[in-house]
């Protein structure tokens, strides 16, 4: 090659190489989207991460951003999908792409269990688009405030039933039409003991409509049921007769309300519970309760032994997985005994498992109380008790309408010096049933001391059904 072409070649070669830059991005780009069209999210991922990483235009990288956040929600990695919704909002050349970048991000945030962030992204732009008001609701549903999303499912259009957007609004358009109606609610439990203690549950309740408003919600209900506790061959009953209240102030707190007479064999008390919850923020909140109750054991009834409960506690949260909820309660019984005492449970979210329809979490759960006056015979009333148990927590969605759970969990207790082993094990049920109704079905087995005995040998055993229904 002579001189002056070998000098144009090497003028050439920085085009050449911006040229191929330029190439890369734009061509990993169709190669993403044609992942997609073939359902291989993992391939996308690939491709859109790469051409986000190259030198493309602005607008590429915005489509590379939104196109890799697609992907790796469809792969369950919420973290990263948060990530990479957040680098095309940066990017979005307009509002309507930076209101479709918001749009994904609060997507991953719902499934990441930061509804207030979802919500105040998706807010002032939800009314009258249909995927927006999907996560709008879906972070009210967990902040428990769909008794104000009726204006934006009226606003919004129906979507194709299909695919996830037509999934999530079928659901959320039945809830919020449960959640303000009146409901009905039934329920039965049973628990049998090492100790031959049987212990049988029926309740009903009636709660009204909610009255709601932007900042305070009300819902005023009545419940009554039933208790038999058989042991020895002798029975004993407690009725109760409760007024139940949900209120919601402003954005931040809610309060609840079950309280009413109560009566077993011509003993004549009253019985009930009240909480309240401060919660300004997804990472924290705070709670304090009162609960007035009867020992639920044959003796203690025979004696009209009740405590008076009074707890508080927080909830925080270190890490995007991971809650740490410590409770302090004071427990006052009747008998001039009184109980200091605490419990702890720290829990890691269930991960999704790629591929399936199951998700895996684990939990710690702790428990300490000391007695002023111990005793034996009529509760379980030790003077020094702690446990401790470990566990994983299974979780396995059937379809959109029903989900399974599972806790298998170990550790050890120690009363008064004496220490066992200890274990829980449980699976719960949970759907929705014709009419729009809900069922709530719970089996469990645990050798962890109960409030009529406790130690090594001990079990329970126990199942409790919940069925409610809008009217």
């Amino acid at each position: 090659m002579n001189a002056p072409r070998l000098l144009f070649a090497l003028s050439l070669a920085p085009v050449a190489a911006l040229h191929a830059q330029a190439a890369a991005p734009a061509a990993e780009l169709r190669a993403g989207r044609a992942a997609i069209a073939a359902n291989q999210p993992a391939q996308a991922r690939d491709h859109f991460a790469a051409a986000l990483a190259g030198q493309g235009s602005p607008e590429e990288r915005y489509a590379a951003a939104m196109g890799l956040g697609q992907s790796t929600l469809w792969l369950g990695d919420y973290a990263a999908a948060d990530r990479a919704f957040r680098i095309a909002r940066d990017a979005a050349p307009d509002d309507a792409a930076r209101q479709a970048a918001s749009t994904g991000l609060a997507q991953a945030l719902n499934a990441r269990d930061y509804p207030r962030e979802a919500r105040a992204l998706v807010a002032p732009y939800a009314m009258s688009q249909t995927r927006p008001t999907v996560e709008l609701l879906r972070a009210e549903q967990a902040l428990g405030w769909l008794d104000r999303g009726q204006p934006y499912l009226d606003a919004a259009p129906a979507p194709d039933a299909a695919g996830y957007v037509g999934t999530q609004y079928r659901l959320l358009k039945d809830d919020v039409a449960f959640n303000r109606a009146a409901q009905l609610e039934g329920g039965f439990g049973y628990s049998h003991d090492s100790d031959g203690l049987d212990t049988w549950r029926l309740g009903a309740a009636y709660r009204f409509a909610p009255s709601s408003s932007e900042d305070f919600s009300q819902r005023w209900g009545v419940a009554a049921g039933t208790t038999h506790l058989d042991h020895d061959g002798r029975s004993r009953r407690m009725d109760d007769l409760s007024l139940t209240a949900q209120l919601r102030v402003g954005e931040d707190n809610t309060v609840n309300l079950h309280a009413g007479p109560g009566r077993a064999n011509g003993w004549h008390y009253l019985q009930g519970n009240a909480d309240w919850t401060l919660q300004p923020s997804d990472v924290f909140s705070f709670s304090a309760g009162a609960e007035r109750a009867p020992v639920p054991t044959d003796t203690a009834i025979d004696h009209h032994l009740l405590y008076n409960l009074f707890s508080a506690g927080v909830s925080v949260r270190p890490a995007p997985r991971l809650y740490v909820l410590p409770t302090y309660y004071r427990q006052n019984f009747n008998d001039g005994n009184h109980r200091d005492g605490g419990v702890l449970r720290v829990l890691l979210s269930p991960y999704d498992l790629p591929g399936t329809r199951a998700a895996i979490g684990a939990e710690f759960s702790g428990r300490i109380f000391h007695s002023s006056e111990p005793s034996h015979g009529v509760y379980f009333n030790p003077r020094n008790y702690r446990s401790g148990q470990f566990g994983l927590v299974g979780v396995y969605s059937i379809n959109p309408e029903w989900k399974l759970r599972a806790v298998v969990s170990g550790g050890r207790q120690v009363i008064d010096g004496n220490s066992a082993g200890i274990y829980t094990v449980g699976l719960s049920l949970q759907g929705r049933l014709p009419g729009n109704g809900r069922l709530d079905l719970q089996l469990g087995r645990s050798s962890a001391a109960s409030a009529s005995n406790g130690g090594s040998g001990y079990w329970n055993n126990s199942i409790n059904l919940v069925v409610r229904y809008p009217l």
